[in-house]
């Protein structure tokens, strides 16, 4: 390229729609990144690389943008390598003469493409004439994450830089297992290859260095193990370990100065001259044809990361510890969360402990922003080296498994000299002995629970701790909680890592920890609510974030929800207090896996108060909003179905018969020879000589026996509710049908068995009609809308609805709704839908009937049973049609409440949220019109006294449009819409409202929501102009 643009010109600032955007979204200098996160990266792209601008979505490098003179096409091939080494942007976008040319970095890079980089990479190329519009398209897309899906085949996961270094270390350990070399060992040598690569890829290690070790036969690392010499190799240990101290360097595959040290062979250098080239994918061909991984770019972080995973390949040891890699974006996410909570003081000389480190990538985050903040604080980029390792020394490491503390051992040093140019290094090195010793003195292969509290009190304290609970009573935590006298409900290990870090925190200071969100945010069993009950009080909690919704998208090979909670030691006079609680959903950016997308409406405080007086109220404010929770109190003040129904556990506990009563009980437990279970298997007398019902053959609103075969023994684990075999009764599964999106309910009179994953409730004699309205209500619309909200695990863990919380379910007579009478008609029309189903369900030869289309007739019904307005009935309906379905999606999934609304849809809300606001204006009529719309975001203006219906102008653009906006209120409308879409912009007697083209953001329950904030801004601005009146 001839001439590259040291920073973008005007007009493609404009072109792009970044006019107004600043750091820490675009950068343009290295001298402009400060006390940011990723600045080191974002550095090297601008001064190494020479990019002309860097864009960052939510603080994380997600599109690089160069502009040139002209197009060079083998130097965009270089800085896509070398940008994909790096492991964080995403989008590479090119301006040479009038042409913009779009490039995936997700796609690996090949080492002689020919034609295929274009193949491969190239997504669109714009001219500035013909498809100007799609310029600034590019951007928000980038924020939204459409990109990613409409181009998705250009951002496969399993070409990222992380995952082929991954494979690489796979490949390359199993090899050398097959040359003969014990696990840790090879372990071991592969930390060490990994450590001199990144030192000669910084050109630390030089081609002069190579030549003194090895009396000039060899002038890089790939040459030195390409001579197959053992000799040689231990020869270059031994000058490492003179030149660089540290514990790295004592021998090949050892760490430990004692001891026996294993042997290397020539067939081990051969594997690691193949995984030191970088040059091919080992675990999928040996053919040399990638550009290959440079550990000049590669962040040390992104490399912890991936060793991390590695380490979580040995899935038994894991699981037994419960200890699962953290993803790099998660830890990220902690890190930035907790460091923009800390005062100045702490972010200066405060010290961090991560008590479970893992391969510490925590840590090398915590190293870094404690570089950056000194940066920032002494306006200058160098640090000496008496600083940096003043610095090091506040970061502290424990962990149980000492493989992991080596990798902590190796990220840090390569974060220690990330910090220091490599001409300082080399003179550094003529001093001898440059590593500080971490092992054993600030990073420490230790049990946590076995670390007296009087020890050293940190201020920070951060982490994933492990989350297990069936390692047996004996381990270190379960006899600290005990002899402190602290809950730990389930034998959860995440419990005594939160109260023990308490103990270990200093004044003032601040803990940050990943726990599992079932455990600490939504069961409410007695001994988990009685705990978290403790927990709230005892110390000061100022923010959690639930990421139960991401479930499927952040831990590879564990799928329980987790949380951030962030708090500190309770303040005699803190009590009550406030809170943040931020519940994140999945969405489209989740698929590069680089961010997760903390907007506004996911945003809320709430009370300690709140907490102590609801059990549920992190599971219900997961997605509730204001004209939910009203609906939802109404439905909680009405008689629950637990009023009418006993318990049959209860029952059989108290040796109470179930009598002439209303009463719930499951099935039996099928006995397994092969189980591990000490219990022995007991006899039925209906098991094996009743119809046995298995869940395949289960029919909605009404089961017969017809057809069904016994079970095959009455042996069983357990007998199960007997009485639930035989009578009236309704037969419920646990499990919520997610291709309906219902709970499941069917009246039985027939004798029959089934097992636990059903619960039967019998009915009393002359019940059988009340019997059959609950059966129609539970497989209505109202009973899924409210199990949702109202139950923990069903939208947090697994669909289901256990026993308790299906007696929570409202189940009102019609004398105790508003109108008795039009509820007194629903019933009865639902009893004979049920009665019609029963009919069917002893026919043979039945004709075959539209489910939908009676289910449709139960949900109306059950609407007027329970008396509910049409915006009530929207509220459900939006739910159960497009919130449930995109529950927790899987990677890949692409649920519609992700996909942009149609103009049918855009009407539906506008018009629901003019109507919500009309009685605010004492009946005048409110006129809405989409002023703007792009493929990410639109523009909705709201005039007050308009006569026109809904339309939409063909030809606005939203350039435009922002530009006449922000010259009204004095002050550039820039910024991620996508993290503010409820942003509203008053000018004169019109709103107008920037909203994400997401049709979450659409819905006619959303425009409920809308029309209450917009309610509550004009009550607070009348509120102001009436103070200044009277003032």
């Amino acid at each position: 390229m001839t001439t590259l643009a040291t920073t973008l010109a005007p007009e493609w600032r404009d072109r792009l729609g970044l006019t107004h955007r600043r750091a820490p979204e675009l950068y343009e200098s290295a001298e402009a990144v400060n006390d940011v996160p990723h600045a080191p990266a974002i550095r090297a792209a601008l001064s190494e690389m020479g990019v002309s601008a860097i864009f960052c979505v939510q603080g994380v490098p997600t599109v690089a943008i160069l502009e040139a003179d002209h197009y060079d096409r083998a130097a965009v091939i270089d800085l896509h390598g070398a940008l994909w080494n790096q492991g964080l942007a995403s989008l590479l976008l090119v301006i040479a003469e009038d042409t913009l040319r779009a490039f995936s970095l997700a796609r690996t890079p090949l080492s002689d493409p020919g034609n295929a980089f274009e193949t491969r990479c190239l997504i669109e190329s714009l001219s500035l004439t013909a498809e100007a519009l799609k310029f600034q398209n590019l951007i928000y897309g980038a924020e939204s994450g459409r990109l990613w899906k409409d181009y998705g085949e250009y951002f496969p996961p399993k070409e990222r830089i992380d995952q082929v270094l991954l494979d690489n270390l796979n490949a390359s350990h199993s090899l050398l297992q097959a040359a003969e070399l014990a696990q840790d060992a090879a372990q071991a040598l592969l930390i060490q290859a990994m450590f001199i690569a990144y030192l000669e890829d910084r050109e630390i290690l030089t081609p002069a260095y190579f030549a003194a070790v090895s009396e000039k036969s060899a002038e890089s690392f790939s040459a030195l193990l390409e001579t197959g010499d053992v000799d040689l190799f231990r020869a270059l240990f031994r000058t490492l370990h003179t030149d660089f101290n540290g514990d790295l360097f004592v021998a090949p595959c050892s760490f430990e100065p004692k001891g026996e040290v294993p042997e290397v062979s020539p067939a081990h250098l051969a594997v690691l001259a193949r995984f030191r080239s970088g040059r091919e994918e080992m675990a999928h061909s040996s053919q040399q044809r990638f550009w290959g991984y440079d550990f000049r770019y590669i962040p040390i972080e992104l490399v912890s990361a991936v060793y991390d995973r590695f380490l979580g390949e040995r899935e038994a040891e894991r699981r037994a510890h419960g200890a699962y890699y953290t993803p790099m974006f998660l830890a990220d996410t902690v890190v930035s969360q907790a460091w923009e909570m800390l005062p100045d003081a702490f972010r200066t000389t405060g010290s961090f402990l991560d008590p479970a480190c893992g391969s510490g990538v925590f840590l090398v985050r915590s190293f870094q922003r404690l570089c950056e903040h000194w940066r920032a604080k002494h306006k200058t980029q160098t640090i000496s080296w008496k600083t940096l390792l003043s610095l090091l020394s506040q970061v502290h490491g424990w962990d149980l498994n000492g493989g992991a503390v080596r990798v902590a051992v190796f990220s840090l040093y390569v974060a220690l000299l990330e910090e220091v140019s490599p001409r300082d290094i080399r003179k550094l090195i003529t001093r001898g002995k440059l590593l500080p010793e971490l092992w054993g003195k600030t990073l420490v292969c230790r049990d946590f629970f076995e670390v007296p509290t009087e020890s050293t009190r940190y201020e920070i304290i951060i982490g994933n701790p492990p989350w297990t609970s069936r390692r047996g009573p004996a381990r270190s935590s379960v006899q600290w909680s005990k002899k402190t006298g602290h809950p730990m409900p389930g034998g959860e290990d995440a419990w005594a890592f939160t109260w023990k870090a308490l103990s270990h925190l200093a004044d003032g200071g601040l803990i940050a920890f990943l726990l599992p969100a079932m455990g600490f945010l939504h069961n409410h069993a007695q001994n988990t609510v009685e705990a978290r009950d403790a927990f709230f009080r005892k110390s000061r909690v100022r923010r959690v974030i639930n990421f139960a919704d991401l479930r499927f998208q952040l831990f590879e090979k564990a799928h329980r929800p987790t949380a951030l909670i962030i708090y500190g030691s309770a303040k005699a006079d803190g009590f009550p207090y406030r809170f943040d609680y931020w519940a994140p959903k999945a969405d489209l950016n989740l698929r590069i896996k680089r961010v997760i997308t903390l907007s506004s409406a996911d945003k809320a405080a709430l009370g300690v108060g709140t907490v102590l007086d609801n059990p549920l109220i992190f599971k219900q404010r997961l997605w509730m909003r204001e004209p939910d929770a009203k609906l939802f109190g109404y439905l909680g003040r009405l008689p629950k179905l637990g009023a009418v129904v006993n318990d049959y556990g209860s029952l059989s506990r108290r040796r109470e018969e179930p009598g002439d009563r209303w009463v719930i009980g499951q099935g039996y437990q099928p006995f397994n020879e092969d189980s591990e279970s000490d219990a022995p298997p007991l006899v039925s007398d209906y098991v094996g000589r009743l119809p046995d019902l298995p869940i395949t053959a289960y029919t909605r609103l009404a089961q017969a026996a017809g057809g069904l075969q016994s079970a095959a023994s009455s042996t069983v684990r357990r007998r199960g509710f007997e009485a639930g075999f035989n009578g009236t009764r309704i037969l419920i599964p646990r499990g919520v049908e997610t291709s309906q999106n219902r709970l499941r309910a069917a009246y039985c009179d027939e004798p029959l068995t089934f097992q636990d994953i059903l619960q039967a409730i019998v009915v009393p004699a002359g019940q059988s009609d009340r019997a059959k309205v609950l059966t129609a209500i539970l497989n209505s619309r109202i009973a899924v809308w409210y199990a949702f909200h109202g139950t923990a695990s069903f939208g947090s863990d697994r669909p289901e609805v256990k026993q308790a919380d299906l007696l929570r379910l409202p189940f009102p007579s019609p004398a105790d709704v508003p109108d008795e009478d039009a509820a007194a008609q629903a019933a009865l029309e639902l009893i004979a839908i049920v009665d019609d189903a029963r009919e069917r369900s002893n026919e043979p030869f039945s004709m075959q009937v539209d489910e939908s289309e009676i289910l449709r007739k139960v949900d109306r019904l059950a609407y007027q049973y329970f008396c509910l307005s049409p915006d009530e009935v929207a509220l459900i309906d939006d739910t159960v049609e497009a919130v449930l379905p995109a529950l927790q999606p899987h990677e890949g999934h692409f649920p519609k409440l992700w996909g942009a609304p149609n103009e049918a849809q855009r009407s539906q809300y506008a018009r629901t949220l003019a109507a919500s606001l009309a009685d605010w204006f004492k009946g005048k009529k409110i006129n809405a019109r989409l002023v703007a719309r792009g493929a990410d975001v639109a523009i909705l203006r709201l005039h007050l006294g308009g006569h026109e219906d809904y339309t939409e102008d063909a030809t606005g653009q939203l350039s435009e449009v922002l530009g006449q906006l922000a010259a009204h209120i004095h002050r550039p409308l820039n910024g991620n819409f996508q993290l503010m879409p409820d942003l509203r912009v008053f000018v004169g007697d019109c709103l107008f409202l920037i909203k994400p083209m997401q049709m979450r953001f659409w819905l006619r329950s959303t425009a409920l929501a809308d029309a209450d904030g917009i309610a509550l801004d004009l009550q607070q601005a009348a509120s102001v102009r009436h103070r200044r009146s009277a003032d």
